[in-house]
């Protein structure tokens, strides 16, 4: 599975009545380009029926992470760099590895502690050299589609 990253414009009504652009990051789980285009138009075709797809790129992170503990309404996303150690098995040189994270939390505090969650139980030495806090409005998980939706199979005295 993939995580884009897609980058939205759109026009938007402000209180004083003036029209202004607005742009948005939002992340889609998908399979492939189209879909994730495809994916992220269903989703936003009710809360902003005319948009601008500006950007649609592959994001490299290893997961997105949250804990039930922490969930709210007010959760906002960050993204969390955790270096470890590893032995390269060609060379058998120890090398440093960084790997990505988007986190679902309050505050950079909660996105540390549940950073903290993932990585407790490892077998190597880790720090979190970061945690930034991201501009990503939301993320759509993968809707996994059931193929058999709508095919009629037939009884048995009838094959």
């Amino acid at each position: 599975m993939n995580l884009f990253n897609c980058k939205i414009s759109y026009l938007k009504q402000a209180e004083d009545g003036s029209i202004y652009k607005k742009s948005e990051i939002y992340f889609v789980e998908a399979l492939s380009f189209i879909e994730a285009e495809t994916n992220l138009q269903k989703r936003l075709e009710e809360l902003i029926p005319e948009y601008n797809l500006l950007a649609l790129s592959k994001v490299k992170v290893s997961a997105v992470l949250s804990l039930k503990e922490f969930e709210s309404t007010d959760n906002v996303y960050f993204k969390a760099k955790v270096a470890y150690k590893s032995i390269d098995e060609d060379s058998g040189k120890e090398k440093r590895v960084v790997e990505s994270f988007i986190v679902s939390a309050e505050t950079v505090d909660i996105a540390t502690k549940v950073v903290n969650h993932q990585m407790n139980g490892s077998v190597s030495d880790w720090e979190v050299p970061s945690i930034v806090k991201t501009s990503i409005v939301d993320i759509f998980e993968y809707e996994k589609k059931n193929p058999y939706v709508g095919v009629s199979i037939p009884k048995s005295d009838q094959i």
